[in-house]
């Protein structure tokens, strides 16, 4: 008789269409909610309200700067060389054709404008301003200032609202730099609107962003809240964030239209992934496999906005200075040029940094590349989507904080505590102000390969699991040479941790031997692909190193000793306060009574990773460098952390308030350390 049941592939089709209909019907309920959220008239005046400030705020004239050579000229110029210096000034070669702009600075105002060049050469150039040639003569070698006045005699240079100054020049090639096409040199350019002269229009583009950054600070506040109130009280805090945010940017505005003007479709950007990753990691986790509920997953969902909006939201800004990034786009350049040679074979990407002082080999793998190279598909900006996409899996170690510590504790509000104080980790922010984007990707898979080891030893191993492991296990360790022997320390320790450490005596735990197994074949797969090239070279540099002068330069010399090393690795950290929440935590765990299984072996396994930590410090003290790699640490300080902190909490009120000073107070570090890094970076 034929089958009362469908086939195996009509079961799947079925399946198919029913996930399709489900995410449409979830599709129509978030767009409706948001459509509820805007039919309220207070929001529409809050937004005409924004607009209003905004076109009051271009009504003060100003005076802006560009100072080219300076590390935050780079939001305003295009078509330049690199940046150089010589006494006194900072500059930088324009191609033949270079442009320096100013953006927003709204129209209809007179303005006098000052450039300072010099040419190297006796040349014709010529300046042009939104296309009316204002200059067009032959000049002398030697710095010199040109001062131009735009008003009502170049009508269509006054009416423009973004200003931009073309420089053109005959072409010149440098001795010793015949393969590059140079134009003039450019030091500053000034643009001073006068006081007076009628109403300035406003950058209808500026002004849209402006108001769309307020539309999409209150959709977000809006859905973060759902559930939490009454659906008055949402849209009631959920306008005031959007107030708060818009009210903001129109004193940025009114401080400097040019910064505003680049900040804005950056602050769009910014909040519109944000709503987007709000939404979709709220439907993963509210699920029954994470058994959080709608308020847990709308908590930890709000947890992974907070990490990426303040990561991507001070990263992406052209007008801060990332110290790596332009190393990291050089090398991921190269590989797009087809040169993976380059990247592959032991040369400059395996050179230690100049500050080393020292001519050492390390084996830096270009799996980072090779990981963002598809990125140049997309028809953005390559740099900007490498930056997010680091930011957004650097977000989403959130979730790994969390499932660690929810298996540690069983407790969904011990682990969103953690989760949230993962968010907030100011040492996170010393990493991305530093740009070690690959370093940042390798603790990604570093996560990724414990977390699957732990969960296999929970569930046991499988075939397809053991195969899953060696895979990740290889690009964990060719991800970068520092992470490849913290994760070999970390599977070496833990399954000796599991057979040790036993909830009960009446039930000893079979020896786990997969995890070395994965070790093992992991390491082979690394050394076949990639490390295989470098045991020579770094073996003859060292050898080389050591013979020239042993010890010599990667011997740190701290006069003040282990206090000295302490006190510099305290300062490193941002702020000590996570830290010691996770000392607090690692006693609160070793002292526990009543554990499960699975409890005892995440939290071997998590100890033995946060180990990792005094290893580093003390290995600092020897060599250079090592110390920096404390981020590996970050997600166990957050994980114990988080235990100690929600351990606080619980007795009683004022512990409460002092479990909710603490993060606060780690939140604000966090944000001061985050906004002077880049303020003083781009200054």
């Amino acid at each position: 008789m034929p089958s009362s049941s469908p086939p195996h592939a009509g079961r799947q089709t079925l399946g198919a269409v029913a996930y399709l209909l489900s995410l449409a019907r979830w599709l129509g309920d978030e767009v409706r909610f948001a459509l509820r959220l805007l039919r309220w008239w207070v929001v529409w005046a809050g937004l005409l309200l924004v607009a209003v400030l905004s076109i009051a705020a271009y009504q003060q004239p100003g005076t802006y700067v560009v100072d080219v050579g300076s590390p935050q000229d780079q939001a305003y110029t295009r078509n330049f060389h690199t940046r150089l210096e010589e006494v006194g000034r900072t500059y930088r070669w324009s191609d033949v054709y270079g442009y320096v702009s100013f953006p927003g600075v709204g129209g209809s105002r007179p303005s006098t404008l000052r450039v300072t060049l010099d040419a190297q050469r006796p040349a014709p150039i010529e300046v042009h301003v939104n296309g009316v040639r204002f200059f067009a003569e032959d000049v002398i070698p030697g710095w010199q200032e040109l001062t131009f006045r735009i008003d009502e005699s170049q009508p269509a240079a006054l009416a423009s609202r973004d200003t931009v100054v073309e420089f053109r020049a005959a072409e010149y090639r440098a001795p010793g730099e015949e393969a590059q096409a140079k134009g003039l040199k450019v030091d500053r350019v000034v643009l001073e609107q006068s006081h007076g002269g009628g109403f300035i229009w406003p950058s209808l583009a500026t002004l849209g962003f402006l108001v769309l950054s307020t539309v999409l600070a209150y959709l977000l506040a809006g859905r973060a809240l759902l559930g939490f109130s009454t659906a008055r009280t949402v849209r009631v805090r959920a306008l005031a964030v959007s107030m708060v945010a818009g009210t903001g940017l129109c004193l940025l505005l009114a401080s400097s239209h040019t910064s505003a003007s680049v900040v804005a479709p950056h602050v769009v950007t910014a909040l519109g992934s944000m709503l987007v990753i709000f939404l979709v990691t709220e439907r993963a986790v509210g699920g029954r496999r994470w058994a959080l509920g709608r308020q847990g997953a709308r908590l930890l969902s709000v947890a992974i906005v907070l990490a990426f909006g303040l990561r991507y939201g001070g990263m992406a800004l052209p007008q801060s200075v990332i110290i790596d990034m332009p190393y990291h786009m050089k090398w991921l350049r190269t590989l797009l040029a087809g040169d993976w040679q380059a990247l592959y074979f032991p040369g400059g990407l395996s050179e230690v940094p100049p500050e080393w002082g020292m001519a050492l080999l390390i084996p830096k793998s270009p799996l980072f590349y090779l990981a963002a190279a598809p990125l140049s598909l997309l028809q953005f900006d390559l740099e900007l989507l490498v930056k997010w996409s680091t930011c957004f899996l650097d977000s989403t170690l959130v979730l790994f904080t969390y499932w660690f510590t929810w298996r540690i504790s069983a407790s969904t509000r011990v682990a969103l505590t953690a989760a949230f104080l993962y968010a907030l980790m100011p040492l996170a922010f010393r990493a991305f102000s530093y740009g070690i984007l690959p370093t940042i990707f390798a603790q990604w898979l570093a996560a990724g390969l414990l977390a699957l080891l732990l969960a296999a030893s929970l569930k046991g191993w499988r075939p397809a699991t053991l195969l899953a492991a060696v895979l990740l296990a290889t690009l964990t360790l060719l991800s970068f040479p520092t992470v490849a022997v913290f994760v070999t320390l970390v599977v070496i320790v833990a399954p000796v941790g599991w057979r040790l450490v036993r909830p009960s005596q009446k039930s000893p735990q079979p020896f786990s031997w997969q995890p070395y197994v994965v070790l093992v074949a992991g390491w082979f797969l690394a050394l076949v692909a990639y490390y295989g090239l470098y045991v020579t070279p770094v073996i003859a540099s060292a050898a080389a190193l050591l013979g020239a002068a042993p010890g010599g330069a990667a011997t740190v010399r701290w006069p003040g000793g282990v206090a000295e090393l302490l006190l510099w690795t305290g300062d490193y950290l941002a702020s000590i306060l996570p830290l010691l929440l996770a000392v607090v935590g690692v006693l609160l765990l070793l002292t526990r009574q009543r554990i499960t299984d699975g409890q005892a072996r995440a939290t071997t396994l998590v100890i033995a990773w946060l180990a990792i930590l005094p290893i580093f410090v003390a290995a600092n003290y020897k060599i250079d460098m090592i110390g920096k790699h404390l981020f590996f640490t970050m997600l166990p300080v957050a994980v114990v952390g988080g235990v100690g902190l929600f351990a606080l909490g619980v007795h009683g009120t004022w512990g409460k308030r002092l479990m909710g000073l603490l993060l606060s107070t780690v939140a604000w570090q966090a944000l001061v350390f985050w906004v002077e890094r880049l303020v003083r970076a781009s200054t």
